[in-house]
């Protein structure tokens, strides 16, 4: 009965130390200020458009024109570039940003939606590597964005 006693003061101890409000349960950013130092208009250098599916990876690099770019804002994003299908075609997406993943961010939008990691920074370059999945489950693309000013 002593034990019970001891054992349920215990528990009632770690169930009343361990509650945490609402304000701490948020996402924590590890990288600080990671939305603030991607944010603005970075042009694209290259990019490396990878595919793997069951252990196979096929790459093919696209160059950037003069009028590509990224541009990243506090809750969103904006992607010009020119179209690979399609000669003198420029294509265009914007998306949602969630920048609550540290040292990384999430792009959505219309269902899809892929994680960008932070690879490097610096002030006048920009590495980001974003992975998404395809219909095939199977099916997982990388795209590394070189970007800069």
């Amino acid at each position: 009965m002593l034990g019970l006693a001891a054992m349920a003061i215990v528990l009632l101890g770690l169930a009343t130390g361990c509650s945490k409000s609402d304000e701490n349960m948020q996402p924590v950013v590890i990288e600080s200020g990671l939305r603030e130092s991607v944010q603005g208009k970075w042009r694209i250098e290259r990019v490396n458009n990878k595919l793997c599916r069951s252990g196979s990876c096929t790459s093919v690099m696209y160059t950037g024109t003069e009028t590509d770019y990224f541009e990243f804002k506090a809750d969103s994003a904006y992607l010009q570039r020119a179209s690979q299908q399609h000669d003198r075609s420029v294509y265009r997406d914007s998306f949602k940003a969630d920048y609550s993943q540290p040292n990384a961010f999430v792009l959505s939008n219309f269902g899809w939606s892929a994680r960008f990691r932070l690879m490097h920074r610096d002030a006048r370059r920009l590495v980001l590597e974003g992975t998404y999945y395809g219909s095939d489950p199977s099916a997982i693309f990388t795209d590394t964005y070189y970007l800069y000013k």
